[in-house]
């Protein structure tokens, strides 16, 4: 080795010693980063029968879906979404209370039939508009940036109706027509969409995320490939009528471990993950990878994949600007079967606490789920949902003592900083919920928020102690979480 060359390699230890100083003393979290929290229309709303809004899956339903798996908790109220927790009706003030708490950003979801009461009608309603118009109005008052979803279980019950939703691909043209609207009429205003709320949960479900049932395995790929086509048409649409905005899709997942080193253990906490992963692949490359395929059976897939489709997909997959993520909990894996994120919590893991409601709390998985994300798809990771939900109680001097929350909030953020160290690019991070809202197994009695909402009186609001904690992680960047 020359002199000039080993000069060359200490110049570049020296440079090596010094940056890695320098990441010992940076702050957890970049100075861009951004904190805030999520709603979500159908459960958070109400006001379901003013001003020209129409009649939605939301108002309809009668049950979570078909099968032993998919019926609601019995403590469940479907109705109640029809009122929620009548933001329509306190949304300066909820907004306001999201200001002084001081966020960044605030995810919210648009509510279709607003816009569109029966899904394609001729002209937009006035008055819908007005609404998103009114609440933008209170987000930039307030200098927090919005993120809009734009579908989230809520379709237009006339679609259903009309063309059986999403086994049609005349749905596909009027969601495609609903996004051409708002984008070109909020263009500007918003920053970051997403196309469809944990869009990988709409084939688990589809009768509660889209209202339909589903008859067979063709059935169920027609079904999943036209919101799929939805996606790619939305990403198209965002960028052409709005290019400063940024818009990706959707993922919710857990962390799978095995429940032992048995091959057959680990092939099914494998196969579970892939369910995720195939989203993934049509999110963030636009494709269709075999697994995904694989596991509709016996399908005809020609005679659902029209000539166009894959390439709309596929550049649908170039264009995403960054990739969406929840996440609550992990599940165990077993020859047996997994966990089922929302459903099933039988197959927990022994070693971690749970909620009252079964639910791990596992940080570490937090940890395990975005790095593991964020290397496969290389894109930047916002977080649209993580939180714990339980009942709270409400004292009588209007305090409410949610100690569990904070503690469960606390150690995701830690474990998120770990992953931003280890180099995880995150755009954000957003609890569920901002405020108490309708929780889709549980009923009211399931809080999220940090703020109460009083069912018994009024739906007055109430800051809780984890509102004034979460207001001193966000003015400290995430470094003060005591």
């Amino acid at each position: 080795m020359r002199v000039e060359d080993g000069a060359a390699d200490i110049g570049i230890a020296r440079n090596f010693i010094i940056t890695t100083k320098g990441w010992k003393n940076m702050s957890k979290f970049p100075k861009n980063f951004l904190w805030g929290s999520s709603t979500n229309a159908q459960q958070f709303e109400g006001g379901r029968d003013e001003d020209g809004t129409g009649l939605s899956i939301a108002d309809v339903r009668s049950h979570f879906g078909s099968g032993d798996n998919e019926n609601p908790h019995p403590d469940s109220n479907f109705d109640d979404f029809k009122t929620a927790s009548d933001h329509y009706h306190h949304l300066d003030e909820d907004i306001d209370l999201y200001g002084e708490m001081g966020f960044g950003i605030y995810r919210f979801s648009m509510s279709w039939t607003r816009i569109f009461p029966n899904g394609d009608d001729k002209e937009p309603n006035q008055a819908g508009l007005d609404f998103y118009d009114r609440m933008l109005t209170a987000l930039e008052r307030n200098h927090i940036q919005p993120i809009c979803t734009l579908y989230a279980y809520d379709l237009p019950q006339a679609l259903v109706e009309k063309y059986g939703g999403f086994l049609d691909r005349r749905c596909v043209d009027a969601y495609a027509r609903y996004v051409d609207t708002v984008t070109k009429y909020f263009k500007g205003r918003i920053k970051y969409y997403v196309t469809f709320n944990e869009q990988n949960t709409m084939v688990w479900i589809p009768y509660y995320t889209a209202g339909v049932e589903i008859k067979d395995s063709t059935d169920l790929f027609k079904f999943d490939h036209h919101i799929n086509l939805a996606f790619a048409r939305a990403v198209g649409i965002v960028h052409e009528n709005d290019p400063e905005a940024q818009v990706g899709g959707n993922i919710c997942n857990t962390c799978f471990y095995p429940m032992t080193c048995k091959p057959e253990d680990v092939a099914e906490a494998d196969a579970s993950s892939y369910k995720a992963y195939a989203y993934g692949d049509i999110f963030c490359r636009g494709v269709y990878p075999k697994f995904y395929l694989n596991r509709f059976g016996n399908v005809d897939f020609e005679s659902v994949i029209q000539p166009g489709d894959l390439e709309l997909i596929a550049g649908a997959g170039t264009q995403t600007d960054f990739l969406s993520l929840t996440y609550y909990m992990s599940n165990i894996s077993s020859q047996e079967g997994s966990g089922d994120t929302l459903l099933d919590t039988k197959r927990s893991n022994p070693y971690l606490p749970k909620t009252i409601y079964g639910w791990t709390i596992d940080p570490y998985g937090f940890y395990h789920y975005l790095m593991d994300f964020s290397h496969r798809y290389q894109k930047p990771i916002l977080i649209l949902e993580n939180g714990m939900g339980t009942p709270d109680v409400l004292e009588k001097d209007g305090s409410v003592h949610d100690d569990y929350r904070i503690d469960y909030l606390r150690a995701h953020i830690n474990k998120m900083a770990d992953a931003i160290k280890d180099g995880v690019e995150m755009i954000g991070y957003c609890t569920w919920s901002a405020t108490d809202l309708y929780s889709t197994h549980e009923g009211f009695e399931k809080r999220y928020g940090f703020v109460y909402v009083d069912k018994n009186d009024d739906l007055k609001r109430y800051r809780k102690d984890s509102f004034y904690w979460y207001k001193k992680v966000i003015v400290s960047n995430g470094e003060d979480l005591d």
